[in-house]
């Protein structure tokens, strides 16, 4: 709250002197001069916008440190502008109407682009990192080394548990740690009794999975 308060008592100060230099400074008040001014003053309009976009969304700090980005585009932009805008006021006498309204076009569609790119990054995060997490990644390996295992040994009995671990319920159980060392096991050693030993730990990690533990 502090820091919002101070930040606003800053950009109302600088608000306040560049306005009043424009009007101190002895420009020729052309329409030129009009055009610099006032998109100089609707800049630090912007400059305000992209602050409470930034921060005042969510006041938690990992929102504080996303909006940091977005902020900075908008301040970065006041300090573009200042200086566009100098340079017209400064020119007001011999600048076409045409060419400053052209500058300021770019300096504003730029700044609306770079805000627009570092908003969908943000919200981007976000929604990333309120994803639920998929818990099913290690049985989704399973299903891919048991399948890696079938054909590299052709052996038809492992094709069939490969299969039958292709269509197991995903839901993570004590039981996967086990059956992952089972299959390498039979990538080199695959007689009957371990290939039956696979079929039975499957069938306990189905009953597992089924009630939920």
């Amino acid at each position: 709250m502090k820091l919002t308060k101070h930040a606003w008592i800053v950009w109302s100060v600088a608000l306040v002197l560049v306005i009043a230099l424009m009007i101190l400074i002895p420009f020729d008040r052309t329409a030129a001069w009009w055009i610099g001014a006032g998109c100089t003053a609707a800049m630090f309009g912007l400059c305000a916008a992209a602050f409470f976009r930034a921060f005042r969304r969510e006041r938690t700090l990992e929102s504080k440190l996303l909006g940091w980005p977005i902020f900075r585009v908008g301040y970065i932009f006041v300090i573009v502008q200042l200086i566009v805008g100098a340079v017209i006021m400064g020119i007001a006498s011999f600048c076409p109407v045409w060419a400053a309204i052209a500058a300021e076009l770019a300096v504003f569609a730029a700044a609306a682009i770079c805000l627009t790119v570092k908003d969908a990054a943000r919200e981007a995060v976000r929604r990333s990192e309120a994803a639920p997490e998929d818990k099913t990644g290690p049985w989704k390996a399973i299903r891919t080394r048991a399948a890696a295992i079938a054909a590299a040994t052709n052996h038809p009995e492992i094709k069939k548990l490969a299969e039958e671990i292709r269509y197991a319920d995903p839901t993570p159980t004590p039981m996967d740690s086990r059956i992952a060392d089972m299959l390498e096991t039979l990538s080199s050693y695959a007689d009957a009794a371990n290939i039956q030993k696979a079929f039975r730990m499957l069938e306990e990690r189905k009953a597992l999975a089924k009630s939920g533990k």
